[in-house]
């Protein structure tokens, strides 16, 4: 996240901006001890040779990778 500069003299409105662009961001956070839904979007992790794999599941619950 790039903030903008911080201003000499308080600004209420700048403030503000501030306030909505920390809490925008917040909410596109996975926190700790919560349930992750990744929809839209996919789940995507690397394997030690480096090789990226998208992690996917059926309307059965059938999992399946494929290479990136």
């Amino acid at each position: 996240m790039k903030l903008p500069r911080a201003k000499l003299i308080y600004n209420q409105p700048d403030d503000q901006t501030l306030r909505n662009m920390l809490e925008k961001a917040d909410t596109e956070n996975h926190k700790k001890n919560r349930d992750v839904d990744i929809s839209p979007g996919r789940l995507i992790i690397k394997s030690p040779d480096g090789t990226r794999w998208s992690i996917e599941v059926d309307n059965s619950g059938n999992v399946s990778a494929s290479s990136l």
